[in-house]
């Protein structure tokens, strides 16, 4: 199909009109562009960004605890020179100044008493 030249002129003119953007709307875009831009909000929201793990890291130091060190009750009852340890998990240990620790025994119940009496 060929064209002829008034045609395309027609065409041309028709499309311009279409898509040329009205005046109020050119002014609108022109004037956001050369409008100033202030700074401070992106400058405030990065202080108060930084400000806010700042103070999550030190407040993560400060209550995070180390793992609690398991305290036992450990019973020590002396006979003369001779003391029995036992701990609450049934653990024994005899020392006395005549041996070293003998570790672990296999009686976990035993009472040693002082005297005649319990």
């Amino acid at each position: 199909m060929k064209m002829h030249a008034h045609e395309g002129n027609e065409l041309e003119q028709r499309l311009r009109t279409a898509f040329e953007p009205d005046s109020q709307a050119v002014e609108r875009v022109v004037a956001a562009a050369m409008r100033p831009r202030s700074r401070r909000p992106v400058r405030l929201i990065a202080v108060v960004s930084l400000a806010m793990i700042l103070f999550a890291l030190v407040w993560v130091y400060l209550t995070h605890e180390t793992t609690p060190v398991r305290a036992e009750n450990i019973r020590m009852v002396y006979v003369g020179t001779v003391a029995l340890f036992e701990s609450s998990d049934g653990s024994s240990w005899i020392v006395s100044p005549d041996a070293a620790s003998q570790g672990p025994i296999e009686y976990p119940n035993l009472i040693i008493f002082e005297g005649d009496k319990p």
